[in-house]
């Protein structure tokens, strides 16, 4: 009987260690879905490769996986006055300008894209292994379609304006249907159009496009109707120009949005190196 019992004890020490470690391990996969999640319903991923620039959107509602590869010639902008730059450079300037959080902002002014996760990596295909878990989980379910930039951006807004908004706006921002409008306090020409169409590739609704005067402004404002919440993905609306003061209008409609450039804000990216 005492042989049978320090079996039996052996057997649940070792039932209770196979337990603890399966527990970790869907605790740590429950982990890692979880540190995948977008701002909306979809998973947007910004590259920056030895082998240059590629966005992928990984939409369930759509049940696609969207990819737009730069190609390494192809010049991107990048603010702040380090100017234009072959996407094959962009994370070696990067890197030794140490301006690692630009990253974000060549994905929001070249593209209208704004990453929910920045990946440095050697290669364009590296995304597959660092989210290896989102990939298998959903590539069997999920069309695959890759599309490629080449030669100057500046002359593709035709191409851009119908795959930014098909393929890589956010799919919870288009369905809550913002409605935008942009004024361009500044002197610089084209400004507030050039904002504005980052907004549309995110899925904003631009209805305003205008210069105004008016010197009451002090900075880049943004105001937003009280039914746009911080949590839902309509706030990288409010939130994209990150240096602009935000404020709560109660007389806008709940999901409508003013922004109000200034001369600050368009010294502030350099905006005149862009044209």
């Amino acid at each position: 009987m005492k042989k049978y019992k320090r079996i039996w004890s052996g057997n649940w020490k070792i039932l209770i260690g196979i337990g603890i470690l399966v527990l970790v391990l869907i605790l740590g996969i429950w982990g890692l879905v979880q540190n995948q999640k977008g701002n909306g319903s979809d998973f947007k991923i910004g590259i920056v490769a030895d082998d240059g620039v590629e966005l992928v959107s990984i939409s369930p509602d759509r049940k696609m996986i969207n990819i737009l590869d730069i190609d390494p010639e192809t010049k991107l902008w990048i603010v702040g006055g380090l100017g234009w730059y072959r996407s094959s450079v962009i994370k070696k300037v990067l890197l030794q300008e140490k301006k690692m959080p630009l990253s974000k902002q060549i994905f929001f002014y070249n593209f209208g894209f704004v990453p929910d996760k920045i990946l440095m990596v050697k290669n364009k295909d590296d995304w597959k292994k660092v989210y290896w878990l989102r990939y298998r989980l959903v590539e069997s379910k999920m069309l695959i379609k890759k599309e490629y930039v080449k030669g100057d951006i500046t002359l593709q807004d035709d191409f851009l304006n119908e795959i930014m908004v098909r393929d890589f706006a956010e799919t919870d921002i288009v369905k809550q249907e913002i409605k935008m409008s942009i004024f361009n306090l500044s002197e610089m020409n084209g400004l507030a159009g050039f904002v504005a169409k980052r907004f549309e590739w995110m899925g904003g609704q631009v209805v305003t496009v205008e210069n105004i005067s008016d010197e009451s402004f002090e900075k880049c404002l943004v105001k937003y109707g009280s039914g746009i919440s911080r949590k839902s993905a309509s706030w990288l609306l409010v939130d994209s120009l990150s240096d602009c003061h935000k404020v709560v209008d109660n007389s806008l409609g709940d999901n409508e949005i003013e922004y109000y450039v200034d001369d600050s804000f368009g010294l502030g990216v350099n905006y005149p190196s862009y044209k």
